[in-house]
């Protein structure tokens, strides 16, 4: 009889029993030691209390069709079906449904697990964070491992370690290894789905959130899910981890517009008269639908002049609804509902985003697009501007929701001038900048609306605190972002997003260009940095100016510094000779492309990678200390096919050339680093 197994290209094998336990796992022919038999199970959080229910393994049948393995299971007492696609090529994919026989709403945790005994293994989660797997710990399960989504009260504030009900992973992967084994488990984001990779001495496992209702209409009473694993290099681990999922998803990490530096705005009354390429700007976005999508003329000039990119500037996202201070959540609703259907005056305010649009259309597609909460309320962000009396509205932007809803808005009013992109004469930008994709416009907030969760494309999620079915707004926003950046892309244009939160960049990412944070680099250390390099490989990302970062020279050259480890441009300040000093070398670094494996290690110093080939190889070295570093860069250059004793070594900001030491494949580079700040040494 044929085993039923599924081999890697490059030599992991997963051998299924034929109930659908895991029989072995296997790395070169070398079989890993198991703590059990793995495979399915399945857990359900019960409303009204979110009641705990261990459902246990689902066994089945497994039966080999061609090259890959199929799994048909159940649990027959809990009402459930499972059934799976397993196989192998770059790495073992796993594609499985859950459905449910009973035909009510259920808040299932369907995981897998690699049943590798995982004890003395290392995990890691980011760059920064690694630990033994100890017994009886699971990892991650400190409150900084996770990124936290299912805000549920007014206001905002853009901030990563928020603790709410909902934990996924910091990255769409994570990794194990020990001697020279390593493992990689990994959600493919392009089919968003709530998540968590963890790893205890009895596996590794993945478990999928899924809210499975018969209300769906594409999907009734079911919702997929889909996981790879695959081989990390032991030696770099994470870094491994991230750079093999980048080349398995090369596409979504595509660099459309290799272009880095600050982001200026500008409109017909402020031209800055300045070299702003000197300067180190790249980017120009503002709001141009008042001049038909077009620069004013002294714009486009300074925009051709210092060869910046422009964009037009609007918020899709979110709404603002003209009311009262102090209305009710009810009398809210109830005036969208009178609105929409044409019994009250007035829709968005005095301070709109939707350009143009009649208020009867905008009212029509607000209540479509309005988010109810988990007390089945209108959700709403929090009351802004209170000169206009304007509350700020999230909006699901599923476009299959029905017409008009906020993302034909976005598509027919707010970037309609795409239309006029290739016609003769049209002296506009050809790009588009989202504004406000996090916490602003409640990215990270819960819907629980039931005719959107019927339309959803995305299956649906639960809220643990209470086991009842919603949608994650954010996966509404990646609807409208895959649709919309497939029409701006086929068009030629670029896209840029204010984007802070990591969530974003991590489900959303492979659809923007270039990604301005309006956030102060003090709010990110070098661990948080990394987790953004990896969800967007090396896109230009930029950071505000102004009074977001220090505006005298030196504090601003160490937070500058600090942004220039991966290449991102840190938002320009007051000193025009500090950031002169900054963007020829940001600019040389960044334009070479960050990497994964830095093929680079110093005691002490966080070492960073740009470029591939020997001419534009460059390594960014940080002290993260309070203290002067003297350290020694130890280059791994046969790694990266050079002769070591043929290599010479400069350092960007000075021009000194460094002392380098042929070690067999290796060179040796000593540096001296003082603390809190970077040095970039140039390969030749």
């Amino acid at each position: 009889m044929k085993k039923l197994s599924v081999r890697t290209d490059d030599g992991l094998v997963v051998e299924m029993s034929s109930t659908g336990a895991v029989r072995a796992v296997r790395d070169r022919s070398r079989g890993l030691p198991l703590a059990g038999p793995g495979g399915f199970s399945v857990e359900e959080c019960v409303p009204p209390k979110a009641r705990e229910v261990d459902h246990g393994r689902v066994e089945g049948k497994v039966v080999r069709r061609g090259q890959r393995l199929s799994f048909s299971g159940g649990i027959e007492a809990a009402g459930l079906e499972l059934n799976a696609s397993i196989k192998a090529g770059p790495y073992v994919e796993i594609a499985g449904e859950v459905k449910d026989l009973t035909g009510r709403d259920r808040a299932l945790r369907v995981r897998f697990t690699l049943p590798v005994r995982l004890r003395g293994w290392k995990w890691e989660n980011t760059a920064a964070t690694s630990r033994r797997v100890e017994k009886g710990k699971t990892y991650p399960s400190r409150k900084n491992d996770f990124l936290y989504l299912g805000i549920k009260e007014e206001g905002f504030a853009d901030e990563m370690y928020d603790v709410l009900p909902i934990r996924v992973n910091k990255l769409p992967f994570s990794c194990v290894s020990r001697g020279d084994s390593g493992l990689a488990l990994g959600l493919p984001v392009h089919e968003p789905r709530v998540f968590l990779i963890s790893a205890d001495e009895n596996g590794y496992h993945i478990t999928f959130s899924l809210g499975v209702t018969p209300i769906t209409k594409k999907f009734p009473s079911g919702a997929s899910f889909k996981l790879i694993l695959y081989k990390a290099d032991p030696e770099w681990g994470i870094r491994s981890a991230a750079d093999r999922f980048h080349s398995f998803f090369a596409s979504m990490y595509r660099v459309r517009l290799n272009k880095h530096g600050h982001c200026a705005s500008m409109t017909r009354a402020n031209v800055p008269d300045k070299d702003l390429k000197a300067l180190g700007y790249a980017f120009q976005e503002n709001d141009y639908q008042w001049t038909n999508g077009e620069l004013p003329k002294n714009v486009a000039d300074a925009v051709e002049r210092n060869d910046l990119t422009a964009f037009h500037w609007r918020g899709p996202w979110y709404w603002f609804h003209e009311a009262p201070g102090d209305i009710t959540r009810d009398a809210q609703l109830a005036l969208l509902k009178a609105q929409a259907e044409g019994r009250a005056r007035g829709a968005h305010g005095i301070n709109n985003q939707l350009c143009g649009c009649p208020d009867s259309l905008s009212a029509r597609a607000a209540y479509n697009s309005a988010v109810i909460n988990h007390e089945g309320k209108l959700e709403r962000v929090f009351f802004a501007y209170p000169s206009y009396s304007c509350w700020l509205m999230p909006m699901y932007m599923d476009p299959d929701l029905p017409k008009p809803n906020r993302a034909t808005l976005a598509l027919d009013w707010q970037f309609r001038y795409r239309k006029l992109w290739k016609k003769k004469g049209f002296r506009g930008p050809r790009g588009v900048a989202y504004d406000a994709f996090g916490d602003f416009s409640g990215l990270r907030r819960l819907n629980f609306r039931r005719d959107h969760i019927a339309v959803s494309k995305v299956p649906a999620t639960f809220d643990p605190e209470s086991g009842q079915i919603c949608l994650i707004k954010m996966f509404g926003d990646w609807s409208w972002a895959r649709r919309h950046a497939k029409l701006v892309h086929g068009d030629g244009g670029h896209i840029m997003v204010n984007a802070n939160l990591e969530y974003g960049m991590m489900f959303c990412g492979s659809y923007f260009d270039v990604i301005f944070r309006e956030n102060s680099i003090a709010d990110n250390d070098e661990e948080r940095l990394s987790v953004q390099r990896m969800l967007l490989g090396s896109k230009p990302v930029c950071l505000a100016g102004g009074h977001w970062q220090p505006q005298r020279p030196a504090p601003w050259a160490k937070m500058a510094e600090r942004a220039l480890l991966f290449g991102m441009a840190p938002g320009g300040c007051k000193h025009e000779e500090a950031q002169k000093r900054n963007a020829p070398v940001l600019r040389k670094i960044a334009s070479a492309g960050w990497q994964n494996i830095p093929y680079a290690r110093a005691k002490g110093a966080w070492v960073e990678r740009f470029g591939k080939k020997a001419g534009r190889l460059f390594f960014a070295v940080r002290n993260p200390g309070s203290e002067k570093l003297k350290t020694t860069v130890e280059v791994d250059a046969g790694a990266l096919g050079l002769a070591a004793g043929k290599c010479e070594v400069s350092e960007l900001f000075s021009g000194e050339i460094r002392k380098a030491t042929a070690r067999g494949s290796s060179l040796r580079v000593l540096v001296e680093v003082d603390a809190g700040r970077t040095i970039v040494l140039a390969l030749k």
